[in-house]
């Protein structure tokens, strides 16, 4: 709800470089700004509503309270789980944490402001399959798709691909092995090679797209009615021609604002999924025909203000500030 002075709640774990612009601008602008983690709770977090002596609804988080009735915007990044110590067995921790599941869940949806976004929503809206539907429900060209786990669909359609197909794992193909830096799968063309290894497609939901040739990439990140279209230069090395993300340091391209139609497909996807934010990755062919590949409701962009110039931080704090229910409206490009 609105307020004289603007207060944001902003959910992420204690290292994250790309809040930290964000409580800059906010503070900057006069908003009062606190920030948890959700492991945080129980041990330094409390929650309270109560309407046996008029309606409350308060965060306690060490030494700042925040009454939930007043926020106007809440920002949630990337909290981690609730951490309930090992005070408690495991059966007590998993009844805690399911209860914690449903208490704060409860009294953090009950909050009448803006959330960016909302996490039951982020739940669905990050599901690819379900993103590339709405995307060609919408009017975008999407790859050609298959998603199994049975070997002989892999084998079936590499008989009939001419232009050979790429492998993408769903969920950004980190994997954690212990002791050790997460590694990232990423994305890899496939051919005849993969007959012989078919067999392990069994193990889990394998995704398999179409080659698509490229003339360039766009990362495009959405904030509210503020488009911030960034071209990426993928194709000017070998080593990034598949997937961008294999060298650390992004290439860009001269600045090209996205055509009006691909613009009202984007809101249409994005009001389908439900999201205020997202990072929407592109693909355009020599044609210049954009490709959707995904989006990511919570989609880095830290890199991309430092090396461009670009207000994203300052963007996304005047929304968190603005303190009413989302409407989209008239969108504008921001250039570099």
């Amino acid at each position: 709800m609105p307020n004289e002075q603007p207060e944001v709640l902003i959910l992420t774990q204690d290292f994250d470089p790309t809040a930290d612009p964000v409580v800059r601008s906010l503070t900057a602008k006069d908003a009062r700004v606190v920030r948890a983690d959700i492991s945080d709770f129980p041990r330094e977090i409390t929650l309270t509503t109560s309407d046996f002596d008029g309606e409350r609804a308060v965060m306690r988080h060490r030494d700042r309270e925040v009454d939930l009735r007043r926020l106007s915007g809440v920002w949630f990044r990337r909290p981690t789980a609730f951490d309930f110590g090992e005070e408690m067995g495991e059966a007590e921790r998993e009844f805690a944490r399911n209860e914690a599941l449903h208490g704060v869940g409860g009294i953090l949806r009950n909050t009448d402001c803006l959330w960016v976004n909302r996490p039951d929503v982020d739940a669905i809206a990050e599901l690819k399959p379900r993103q590339l539907k709405l995307a060609k429900q919408v009017g975008m060209r999407v790859p050609k798709t298959l998603l199994t786990n049975d070997p002989a669909e892999v084998e079936r359609l590499l008989g009939r691909v001419d232009d050979g197909l790429v492998y993408k794992s769903l969920t950004g193909g980190v994997i954690h092995y212990p002791g050790a830096f997460p590694s990232g799968l990423l994305t890899s063309v496939v051919g005849d090679e993969l007959k012989e290894k078919a067999g392990r497609v069994r193990h889990t939901i394998c995704q398999f797209q179409e080659y698509i040739e490229k003339s360039h990439e766009v990362r495009l990140t959405v904030i509210g009615n503020t488009f911030f279209p960034v071209v990426v230069d993928s194709q000017g090395t070998e080593s990034t021609r598949v997937d961008w993300r294999a060298d650390m340091e992004m290439r860009y391209g001269d600045y090209q604002p996205l055509p009006e139609e691909l613009v009202k497909q984007v809101q249409a996807l994005m009001d389908e999924l439900g999201i205020v934010y997202g990072a929407l990755d592109f693909i355009v062919t020599p044609e210049g025909e954009y490709v959707f590949l995904e989006s990511n409701p919570c989609g880095q962009f830290l890199w991309m203000e430092n090396d461009l110039g670009v207000p994203m931080a300052d963007t996304l704090a005047d929304l968190l500030m603005k303190g009413e229910p989302f409407h989209r409206g008239e969108v504008e490009q921001i250039g570099y």
